[in-house]
């Protein structure tokens, strides 16, 4: 929550079509690029909060909104709001019109990744680079199937990752999450991130654990203030909204304009990062790696850090290495 976090640098807008989005702004200093910061699922620009404070000081710029349903932003009760063709345009008016910046890095994390896949198809010109953490270049062009995630990713780890999408999709998740937060929070950030496979990955994992009443140690790396920060953010909020990214992906078809990009529309002519986070078990490796590869080609990079999900909190350091090394190197 922007406000929360950060009210020096924080401000709201509302677009033209009539949606409100708070977020985080510093201004570049010397003509140094700006850094779009595409939160994941759960979380809010909050996530950022280490990359806001270290970045200007080198005199990068910084956007990072609370997407839609976290924070500040609007929380539409339908979901078709949340569908990636109705959210891209959004993001790409809020920086170019109510924030007035023309060109940036994009940065995605998590479901961050698949937005930023589909501004940048859309609005090319807007990047001179992109950097994928976690997730690699996405885009919705079939609906999200539960079932799929889970057996192909059992397929080609030899144990599911997606078990807890079933608690997302379903008619009582919000509700369930909204009661347990606390729990659930110390599962997202959990000192243990094999704890991730049995209770998130696993089919059935989340709901055995939330009802579990335990609470897990949280990571060195997230002092309490933080969690207690990360876990107000989405008790204000409520899990509703965030889980309608899920829901909507699933329950309406995606965008005719995406279905028909060509192959020349999809591929990405800027130099790309994909960061790995080699402890996390939510993703799968191989498939993040070919995915950004298909499009980016011999313009992308992998870098891997020894972390689980949430790279930039564990390794901050390292993650706003790479980013200032990144951004230094397309001025090159």
């Amino acid at each position: 929550m922007a406000s929360l976090a950060f009210p020096q640098w924080a401000k709201k807008s509302t677009l033209s079509d009539g949606t409100t989005y708070g977020y985080i702004h510093v201004p570049a200093v010397d003509l140094k690029p700006t850094f779009l910061l595409l939160h994941g699922a759960p979380s809010s620009s909050y996530i950022w909060h280490h990359q806001v404070e270290a970045l200007p000081k080198a005199g990068f710029g910084v956007i990072a909104p609370d997407l839609l349903g976290y924070g500040d932003t609007d929380k539409p009760e339908d979901e078709g709001p949340y569908q990636m063709h109705r959210m891209a345009p959004q993001i790409h008016e809020l920086v170019t019109k109510a924030i007035g910046v023309d060109k940036v890095i994009g940065v995605g994390h998590d479901l961050g990744s698949p937005l930023l896949s589909h501004i940048y198809v859309h609005h090319k010109p807007l990047f001179t680079g992109l950097v994928f953490i976690a997730v690699g270049f996405t885009l919705v062009t079939a609906r999200f199937d539960p079932d799929f995630m889970i057996s192909s990713s059992t397929q080609l780890l030899g144990y599911p990752t997606a078990g807890y999408t079933r608690v997302f999709v379903s008619p009582t998740g919000a509700s369930l999450l909204d009661a347990h937060s606390t729990a659930f929070s110390s599962l997202l950030y959990t000192d243990d991130p094999s704890h991730w496979k049995s209770h998130l990955g696993a089919e059935g994992g989340l709901l055995k654990f939330l009802s579990s009443g335990e609470i897990l140690p949280v990571a060195s790396w997230l002092s309490q203030e933080e969690f207690e920060m990360q876990n107000r953010i989405l008790q204000q909020g409520g899990y509703a909204g965030p889980l309608r990214w899920y829901k909507s992906a699933m329950n309406l078809p995606p965008a005719e304009e995406d279905v028909n990009l060509t192959e020349e529309e999809k591929r990405v002519e800027v130099p790309t990062l994909l960061v790995i986070p080699e402890k996390d078990f939510a993703i799968v490796e191989a498939v993040q790696v070919y995915m950004t590869g298909q499009v980016a080609g011999e313009r992308m990079r992998v870098e891997k850090v020894d972390a689980g999900h949430w790279a930039m909190l564990e390794r901050r350091e390292g993650v706003e290495g790479l980013l200032e090394g990144f951004a230094t190197s397309l001025g090159e």
